[in-house]
């Protein structure tokens, strides 16, 4: 697994790639977004 963080004035995607699809997570909030990036394995 992989993760991609894209960020743009509005918006910050996470893109994660599973063995299958490419999920999607797209978060509005800044400090959601950080909380979120905090949150991951390191190893990820």
């Amino acid at each position: 697994r992989s993760v991609r963080i894209k960020r743009s004035k509005d918006v910050v995607k996470f893109k994660v790639r599973c063995s299958k699809y490419l999920y999607t997570l797209c978060v509005f909030d800044v400090e959601k977004a950080d909380k979120l990036k905090q949150s991951l394995p390191p190893g990820l």
